[in-house]
């Protein structure tokens, strides 16, 4: 995967009729700016997903293995009702 440093670091061959450098550098910028602002969003998404799965298990709601990202099984405020229900019939 491309870093943002490997970008930034990126050098060009310069030659008599090679793209315009100021352009190249420009260009390359704002890649940086976009990947910079996709990570940041990530990490912050990454915090949030793994506070609501520390609330859930703190809660007993549903069991969640953080390595997977999957749910054991469906989350609903009347799951508890749902199955006693069925055990009834």
């Amino acid at each position: 995967m491309m870093t943002v440093e490997a970008i930034a670091n990126k050098s060009f061959r310069r030659t008599f009729l090679g793209y315009d450098l100021e352009e190249v550098d420009d260009f390359l910028d704002e890649i940086i700016r976009q990947i910079q602002q996709m990570e940041q969003e990530r990490r912050e998404l990454t915090d949030t997903i793994d506070y609501l799965v520390g609330e859930l298990k703190n809660a007993g709601i549903v069991p969640m293995d953080r390595e997977t990202a999957y749910v054991a099984e469906p989350v609903s405020p009347h799951a508890a009702f749902v199955a006693e229900d069925k055990e009834d019939e």
